[in-house]
């Protein structure tokens, strides 16, 4: 099987799209088979850049006959070296752990929170969706034979280069950062994936009011 680092940035991107949607069918049920046109039309992507995207993880299907859901799936799922609850950490104080486990019931995505830790000192010692809280300098602690790579930060602005530096020096080489700061240090190594609250708020305001505009000039 190919390995993913020669799919580029974007592919990679696109099939964990695929992964993402082709969990929530299966779990809902999924049909005998799927289309690449039926995923293209689903997800707003082009037929032939789906294609596309699939024949980097193999020969799979038939030509006009689609796919097996579950086949695929699992295709996509060992190609992105994912598992069925793949381990991840958790920043944050816990009010914000316990609203992210309400939008993001991990347990429905094959995410499997290991670590959960805050900035505050008084959330040390509370329970989150049945694991204890940790403050955020026992990272240094976690166990490496977790095989946990990813980590979730959403604690206050002025934790957050902290926490990447903390991941960082536990050997976790990816992070997701909820925050509105703009800019942050990358450690050394470090995938960084960032929602930037206040810019994308602000780039929907001007794609919508540039829509609104041109529905008002014709």
């Amino acid at each position: 099987m190919p390995e993913p680092r020669t799919a580029p940035d974007a592919t990679l991107y696109r099939l964990s799209l695929y992964h993402c949607y082709l969990g929530e069918l299966l779990r809902v049920g999924a049909p005998d088979h799927i289309t690449s046109r039926q995923l293209a039309e689903e997800l707003n992507i082009k037929e032939e850049t789906v294609r596309r995207d699939i024949s980097f993880v193999g020969d799979i299907g038939r030509p006009g006959a689609g796919y097996d859901p579950e086949v695929l799936f699992r295709e996509f799922t060992d190609f992105l070296g994912l598992s069925d609850e793949y381990p991840i950490v958790m920043i944050g104080t816990v009010r914000m752990l316990e609203a992210l486990q309400v939008v993001f019931p991990s347990e429905r995505y094959g995410v499997r929170p290991v670590g959960l830790y805050s900035e505050l000192p008084e959330d040390a010692g509370q329970s989150v969706g049945g694991l204890t809280v940790g403050h955020l300098t026992e990272l240094a602690r976690l166990d490496p034979g977790i095989g946990v790579t990813v980590g979730l930060v959403a604690c206050s602005p002025g934790w957050v280069q902290i926490s990447l530096d903390l991941l960082a020096a536990a050997g976790i080489s990816g992070a997701l950062l909820l925050t509105p700061i703009i800019r942050v240090r990358k450690p050394e190594g470090m995938t960084i994936t960032q929602l930037r609250m206040p810019c994308d708020i602000k780039s929907l305001a001007c794609k919508c009011r540039v829509q609104v505009g041109a529905v008002g000039n014709r």
